[in-house]
C-alpha cells in the first residue's frame, strides 16, 4: 500500500470514529414522552438536593403526605444554559428551601416530573425553559 493510501485510510478511520463519537450523545438524549405533558400537578415540599449540571438540571424534594409521612420526588428541568436564561443559578435552590413545583408528572405514576415552574418561599416564580405559557 502506498504512503498516500495509508494516510487516506487512517483519515477515513478517524472520520468514522469522530462521527460515531458524536452520534452517541445524540442517541442517548431522551424525548419528554415519559411525562404526561397534558397534565399539570402542583407539589410542595422541602429541597433535599439540587444538581445544576448538564445535561439537565435536577432537584429532589421531600413532600409530606396526607398520612403524615414523607415521599421523595425528583424533578427534571432543561439544561443549565436554558434555565439560566430564566433566572436560575447554581445557588437558586438549597437543601431545606421550601418550594412549590408545577410539573408534568411521569406517565407511569412514579414520583417524578418535568418542571413547568417553581415558586420559591418568597413568592418568586422561576420558569423552566419553554414551559406552559410563561410570562
Amino acid at each position: 500500500m502506498s504512503r498516500s493510501m495509508q494516510i487516506a485510510a487512517k483519515a477515513a478511520v478517524l472520520a468514522a470514529a469522530l462521527l460515531a463519537a458524536g452520534a452517541a450523545p445524540a442517541s442517548a438524549h431522551h424525548a419528554f414522552s415519559m411525562f404526561a405533558l397534558d397534565q399539570n400537578v402542583t407539589v410542595t415540599g422541602t429541597i433535599k438536593d439540587y444538581q445544576f449540571k448538564m445535561p439537565h438540571v435536577w432537584f429532589y424534594l421531600v413532600v409530606p403526605t396526607k398520612d403524615g409521612k414523607t415521599e421523595e420526588w425528583g424533578f427534571e428541568c432543561h439544561s443549565p444554559n436554558l434555565v439560566a436564561r430564566k433566572g436560575w443559578t447554581m445557588g437558586t435552590l438549597k437543601p431545606g428551601d421550601k418550594i412549590t413545583v408545577m410539573m408534568h408528572p411521569m406517565r407511569d405514576g412514579s414520583k417524578a416530573g418535568s418542571v413547568a415552574y417553581v415558586t420559591l418561599a418568597d413568592g418568586k416564580t422561576l420558569w423552566n425553559a419553554q414551559s406552559l405559557t410563561q410570562p
